[in-house]
This record gives structure tokens, sequence and C-alpha cells, in this order.
């Protein structure tokens, strides 16, 4: 098989299951569904699970069944594809388009709004699309105590899935002591041998200094947001509640082992972004005990061995894992290079694949929608033309919602 279309009808055809009433005509209060089939010679159905000359139908966006490609009809318009088929890949963190929320002159910027950036035109959008990359996560930048709401969107079509998905929060070294004059600097981590960057590659020199922005520590850091939490207001006390996950920035190995404790302190529900020295068998365990999932990467070409090895770690402990773009400094093709360089340290297929997919959903706030073929699931899909972890694989085609997304111009 190709990947080719059968002329079984027009894809935005809809199916009529035959006339009613008198006149023969489908009563116009009951639109028929828009159905397509598509048929592969390997269908991805989550992590570990796959079927072998699989069949996934649509139905309005949405899977309505995933199955064995004998239940085909022939008669509704479908696609045969002689490859892999798998769920839209998932980026948790990107300043995608190159915006950053931001704020020198406050620590505190809870009110900032990461939808708000969002312009789906831009054509960084459409190269992850083009990268298999369906839904990717927003957030603010990286220089506030609390930066404000992140958001999940649609690389295509301009749908935000959850427009508050998480509050984001900073306990690295970044929102430290900013400067109120000039543009953020690095300290602290900087200093120490085998520290690492916020962007997740490895340091190599930096100018540091201190700026007399509250706070200028990590205790008057941790004070602020007990502070703001203890009063329990708008979205403080909403993540109190576990009504609103939360995302954690720390990167050394103390910063995260502060955000762990205040996440059990405060009850707080969500990820680390960072962690890359998860390998530290106390720090895996901090976060298992807190709940916390963990975003890592993009991994650089440069990067530890300790960070590499987080996923496999991670995984291993059950705490779930997935990854970030970068962007705009790296690619959107980095993140299934991140994945291979985990599996090159000793992750599993399974931990690399729910990391792209059903962990980063979960991460996202949206994994009751996405990162799984799954009847109910929100019918994003990706044609490759082989083992999607293998990066010799490229994308053929994406759905976004059922329809064809890329690429554009063509059947």
């Amino acid at each position: 098989m190709n990947s080719v279309w059968f002329a079984a009808g027009a894809l935005a055809l809809a199916w009529n299951g035959g006339p009613s009433g008198s006149g023969g005509e489908t009563p116009s209060a009951v639109p028929a569904p828009q159905i397509l089939q598509v048929r592969a010679r390997e269908v991805w159905t989550a992590a570990g699970a796959k079927l072998t000359d699989g069949l996934v139908v649509i139905a309005d966006g949405k899977i309505r069944s995933v199955g064995p490609a004998s239940a085909l009809d022939p008669k509704l318009p479908h696609v045969e594809h002689d490859g892999v088929l798998t769920a839209g890949l998932i980026a948790c963190g990107s300043q995608l388009g190159g915006w950053s929320l931001q704020e020198d002159t406050r620590a505190v910027t809870s009110e900032a709004r990461a939808r708000l950036a969002f312009e789906p035109e831009q054509r960084a959008y459409a190269e992850a699309l083009a990268a298999g990359i369906t839904t990717l996560v927003l957030t603010p930048g990286p220089d506030n105590l609390v930066g404000g709401l992140t958001c999940a969107v649609k690389t295509h079509g301009g749908r935000v899935l959850a427009p508050e998905a998480s509050l984001a929060l900073n306990l690295s070294s970044r929102a430290l002591g900013r400067s109120t004059v000039s543009s953020g600097f690095f300290f602290g981590a900087a200093d120490e041998p085998g520290a690492v960057q916020p962007d997740g590659s490895a340091e190599t020199t930096a100018r540091t200094g201190r700026g007399t922005r509250e706070p200028t520590s990590y205790s008057g850091a941790v004070t602020m947001l007990r502070e703001l939490f203890g009063r329990g207001q708008g979205v403080f006390g909403r993540a109190r509640k576990g009504e609103l996950p939360v995302v954690l920035e720390a990167w050394d190995r103390h910063e995260v082992l502060r955000a762990t404790d205040l996440a059990r302190e405060l009850g707080l529900r969500g990820a680390v972004r960072g962690a890359p020295l998860a390998g530290d068998e106390h720090v895996v365990a901090a976060l298992k005990t807190a709940g916390l999932g963990v975003i890592v990467g993009p991994y650089g070409a440069d990067q530890t061995r300790a960070s590499l090895e987080s996923l496999a770690r991670l995984s291993a402990a059950g705490v779930p894992v997935a990854f970030a773009t970068g962007a705009p400094a790296a690619t959107p093709h980095d993140l299934r290079l991140s994945a291979a360089r985990a599996l090159a340290a000793g992750a599993t297929p399974e931990a690399a694949w729910r990391a792209l997919t059903s962990d980063a959903a979960r991460l996202a706030g949206v994994g009751d929608a996405l990162g799984e073929l799954a009847a109910g699931r929100e019918a994003d899909l990706v044609l490759w033309s082989g083992n999607p972890l293998d990066l010799t694989a490229r994308v053929v085609a994406v759905y976004v919602d059922g329809a064809r997304a890329f690429p554009a111009g063509t059947h």
C-alpha cells in the first residue's frame, strides 16, 4: 500500500445513512457526520501498543473506533498508508514565534496570559505541524517568580485547547535579583561545575551579577510564594484547591528540592520544568513523593550524561515526563531528537513515546482528549514513513481534528 486516496468520495463528503421521510430527504436538524477512515500498515494506539494492519475511523473530528483493517467500508472516504500511524506529538513548554511574556519591574505577574500572545498565522506553527507536533503549550518567559498562565494550543486551525493550562512559577536563579535597567542575567548556577543553562544545554560561560528586584535570594522567593498562596486569592487559591496545575521552573539540584518541598507543603500538583540532574536518586524520590511530573529538554549535543539519563530514571520511578521544544532557540524537529538522545542514554521506547504523547498530554492538561488513539479522543493523527522514534522516518501527512492539515494544497 502507498499513501494514496481512494475515490470513494471527497474528504469533505458527509456520509448519508440513507433517505428518510416521505420526500427522501435527510432532516436538516440532524446533519450527517463527516466520516474518514485511515488504514495503516501499523497503528500505534498508545505507548507499547501496536496494531498491525489497523484502521482508525474518524467522525466529526473525533476518533469513532480503532480496530482491524477488515472493518474498512470501501463505500466511505478512506486513505491507505504503507507506514506508521500515530497520535500527534505534544510539546510542553515553548515560546513559539519568538515572543516572551516578561516584566522587568515586577516579580509577580500572575495576571499574564500566554493565550493573548497566540498568533496561529505565524510560520512557526506550520513548521511545528510539519514536524508532527499537533499540540503545544505556550509558556510565559522564565524571568519572573510568577510568570502567569500557560495555555495549550493546536498548531493548525488556531484553536486554544486550554486557555489556562497551568500557573508558571520560577524557583531558578534566573528569577532572582533581576536588574530593572538591563536585560536578565544568570548568577549562582553559572559558578557551579556542571551547571546548566535554563535552556537545558550544558553550561559554558556566563558573566554573573545580581540585581536589586525582589526576591534576591532563594529563601526570599520561597517566602514570597508562601505569602501569595497563603492569601489564597485568584490563581493562587485555585492552585491550592487543586483546580489549577503549576509548572515550577527549577534546574539545579537544590532548586528542584526546594520546588518539591514547596509543592508538598502547599498541596500543589503539576510539573517541574528543568530538573536536568534528575538522575540523582534523591531528586527522583522527591519528585515522586511530591507527585510532580517533569518537563525536560531540549537536549543539545553537549548535554550531560546525567541529564540524558533523566527520562530513563524518572519513567522507571513512575514519574511522568514530557519534552519542551525550547523555541525559538531550537527547532520543532528537536523534539524527536531529544527523545532519540534519551533512548541512546537508556530510556525505553515506551517511555520515550509516552513523553512525546500521552504523558505530555497529561502534563499539558489535555490528557483526556489527546495523546493516544482511542475512541472518543480528538483525531490528531500523524502518518510516518517508518518508526517515528527513528530519526530517518519522515512525516508523510498530519491530520488535526480529523482534517488534513499537512501537507497543504493536496487531497
